[in-house]
């Protein structure tokens, strides 16, 4: 009994999967052609997600998770719950992560590891559902080159550590349900507890899940008792962070900067699992309808396996679209979990062509707009330059005293610091209108704008998404209007940083006879002049 057991539990993984109900027979040699295949699309997945990882600016989420990450234990589960919607997993591993080094490429590291593993796990995710190779090797292609997973496996969120849970739940899962094993169970029960306790979008994989086995439980009657045995031990597992849960769900409300989502927000997230930022979207619409239509369309017979990649696709979607009517949460990046379920359809269309032709047909279309994506991703698109403004202002700033760095809103300085602490410069920070309390233990609340500058010769005004924060450049205004003149600004994108000096401070440059000429910066990039 034991040896059957372990060969249930380790077939998949030296060769190829027996079917339910029957024996596994011997299995072929470690290292055959498809695992050689996989082999090579690991490598270039390792290509993709390690080029320039660290070439671009970090910006405000990922500082967000480092500043968060850089806190004692206790303290970090504390801001968890004050300052973020977020579970406490990703930024406890991190945490372990940032003891080895804090640049740019090696804080992105994490993520990159566990994305590339994932182009693994889903090989064996496709190739237990279907029950075979070919379908694995087309599943790990796809993942291989998605511009999607290739974005957030280069940056440092939690996204590529739930694409690793989640596929290692679903894998799992569906030998469960075709084997039945005890420590299959176990393993669908650990990996779905540690995905839920790296994001919340979790839950929406998991009630696809559920809503599966009951539209099924006909055809895995004999599984029933696995299934709720597992998910008990899930919520059991899962219980102690759900006081926290709703503490964060409470305070999650009000405004929202989120637009209420639309057909066009609907289209684009599909759009963004498909080929991210692609810039042709009418060919990526037909191809998506090409793969609906071979896959809900054409007549075939009925299948479970369907089913599955079905609801995995459209029920956190759906569900996501309902919290939406009350509180905008429909983000692309939001429904990771779900692209993985988009990907499987896909496979799963283009599997059931037996032809080598018919696959290169449906598959090499897909990586040929992929491959476009990525290289805009990698070239056209750019983070928030925090990089460049940290450095614009030490630049400035030199060895000028009584300076003040006034950020509206306050957490954008986060990423700002991040950078700029490397340049040892002492200079006093606001935020507008308050601090930012994940980088200041008593964050202060301004209530007279005046009070904030005082006695300071030199400002620093720091801006993101202006536009949207502070839509009437109150602050500004106020400087520009009370004895101060800008020396110059600098903007890029949706950062700007105006630099102001009191106007009594400013030096005569030269004289020119009885003329005094003062050195004064005429603006013309900015809005509200």
């Amino acid at each position: 009994m034991p040896g059957m057991l372990r060969e249930k539990v380790f077939g998949t993984l030296v060769g190829g999967v027996a079917k339910e109900g029957e024996q596994s027979q011997a299995r072929p040699a470690l290292f055959t052609f498809p695992l050689l295949v996989l082999g090579g699309l690991v490598v270039a997945g390792a290509g993709l997600r390690l080029y320039l990882l660290g070439g671009k600016s970090i910006w405000l989420d990922e500082a967000f998770s480092i500043a968060l990450s850089r806190r004692g234990s206790i303290d970090l589960l504390r801001m968890v719950v004050l300052t973020d919607v977020h579970p406490p997993f990703y930024y406890l591993l991190l945490k372990l992560w940032l003891g080895l080094g804090v640049s740019e490429g090696h804080v992105r590291l994490l993520s990159a590891i566990f994305s590339l593993a994932s182009i693994w796990l889903m090989y064996y995710v496709a190739r237990v559902l279907y029950e075979d190779k070919r379908a694995g090797l087309i599943a790990a292609a796809i993942l291989t080159f998605s511009p999607f997973h290739i974005w957030y496996g280069q940056e440092t969120r939690m996204y590529a550590l739930l694409t690793f849970f989640i596929l290692s739940s679903a894998y799992f899962f569906i030998r469960a349900l075709r084997y039945g094993s005890f420590l299959d169970w176990v393993g669908f029960t650990l990996a779905t507890t540690l995905a839920l306790y790296t994001d919340i979008g979790a839950i929406w994989y998991t009630i696809a899940i559920g809503a599966f086995f009951l539209v099924s439980a006909r055809r895995f009657s004999n599984r029933i008792v696995g299934w709720f045995a597992s998910h008990a031990g899930i919520g059991l597992l899962f219980t102690p962070w759900l006081p926290f849960l709703l503490k964060q769900a409470s305070q999650f409300t009000g405004d929202a900067w989120l637009p209420p989502p639309s057909f066009q927000a609907v289209l684009g997230s599909f759009l963004d699992f498909n080929s991210f930022n692609f810039p042709w979207m009418a060919l990526s619409v037909l191809y998506m309808a090409t793969i609906f239509v071979w896959a809900y369309i054409v007549p075939e017979p009925d299948s479970w396996q369907r089913r599955l990649v079905t609801l995995w696709l459209f029920v956190p979607t759906g569900i996501s679209l309902l919290f939406s009517l009350r509180q905008p949460i429909f983000l692309s990046r939001n429904l990771i979990a779900a692209s993985l379920g988009y990907y499987l359809l896909v496979t799963g269309t283009i599997w059931k062509f037996n032809s080598r032709r018919a696959t290169a047909a449906l598959l090499l279309p897909l990586i040929a707009m992929n491959l476009v994506s990525i290289g805009y991703n990698t070239w056209g698109v750019e983070k928030e330059a925090w990089r460049e403004v940290a450095a614009y202002v030490a630049q400035d700033a030199g060895n000028k005293d009584g300076g003040l760095l006034l950020f509206v809103p306050g957490y954008a300085e986060i990423p700002f610091r991040y950078y700029f602490q490397r340049y040892d410069l002492a200079l006093a920070t606001q935020g507008y209108p308050a601090d930012e309390i994940l980088l200041h233990p008593r964050p202060k609340e301004v209530d007279d704008i005046g009070s904030v500058f005082e006695d300071r010769q030199y400002v620093w005004l720091v801006l993101r998404d202006v536009e949207t924060v502070d839509p009437d450049w109150e602050v500004k205004n106020w400087l520009d209007t009370h004895g101060y003149v800008r020396t110059g600004d600098l903007t890029r994108n949706e950062l700007t940083v105006i630099s102001y000096v009191r106007w009594d401070v400013i030096q005569p440059l030269y004289k020119l006879s009885n003329q005094t000429v003062f050195s004064v910066y005429l603006p013309v990039t900015l809005k509200n002049e």
